[in-house]
């Protein structure tokens, strides 16, 4: 029994070593999208640009990834640049489906001062909504950090617009509201922060708010 239980565990360490050994490597962000079976390359975004402090180039990438029938999914990779010049994956959001009849879409991808920000756009017949997410990777966690929900509600009389732009970090909460293109009204507002992970994001344009 013991022999049997060793040579089971060095097998296992055998392959666990063969797998690391194995893991890939890319030249660019595109050979990484080309990687993913289904990847719709004309839909997928690409931002570039530091995002571990190192002052190499990273890349974070929203893939669009087409499925049977007229089904299609969204994921988040974050590509690290190594010392060689090649690209490894570093972290995977959760691949989430792609809600149709005007919601929701990725609108952009950008990465600025270390952080990736991900805007997701959808409408309604009355109104439109737009999401940033700001991840970064905050010590030593890629995790959630920002975000900014603007809304605006073009039947209603008068016209509204609102942004909510909430700091996941220290919970504090800018709210700004406008009638009819009149002078923003801005309230200050906190709220229990809470952590919130790049690996569980699922596109959502609630992700990380705080409950009202």
């Amino acid at each position: 029994m013991k022999l049997i239980c060793v040579a089971s565990l060095f097998l296992g360490v055998i392959l666990y070593n063969s797998t690391l050994a194995e893991s890939k490597n890319y030249e660019t962000a595109e050979e990484f999208i080309k990687s993913i079976p289904h990847a719709d390359r004309s839909e997928s975004l690409v931002a570039e640009g530091d995002l571990n402090g190192d002052n190499l180039k990273d890349f974070a990438v929203a893939v669009n990834i087409k499925s049977e029938g007229f089904e299609r999914h969204s994921q988040l990779h974050v590509l690290i640049q190594e010392k060689s010049g090649k690209f490894s994956l570093a972290i995977s959001s959760k691949k989430s489906p792609v809600a149709g009849m005007g919601c929701c879409w990725v609108e952009s991808i950008d990465i600025k001062n270390g952080s990736i920000f991900l805007q997701n756009n959808a409408k309604t017949a009355c109104g439109m909504e737009a999401a940033t997410h700001q991840f970064k990777l905050y010590k030593n966690t890629w995790r959630l950090i920002g975000l900014k929900i603007s809304n605006y509600q073009h039947c209603e009389d008068p016209q509204l617009s609102e942004v909510r732009d909430f700091n996941i970090l220290t919970g504090k909460t800018i709210k700004s509201t406008q009638l009819d293109g009149r002078p923003k009204k801005y309230e200050r507002m906190e709220f229990i922060p809470k952590k919130f992970l790049l690996k569980d994001f699922d596109f959502y344009n609630g992700f990380g708010a705080p409950e009202t």
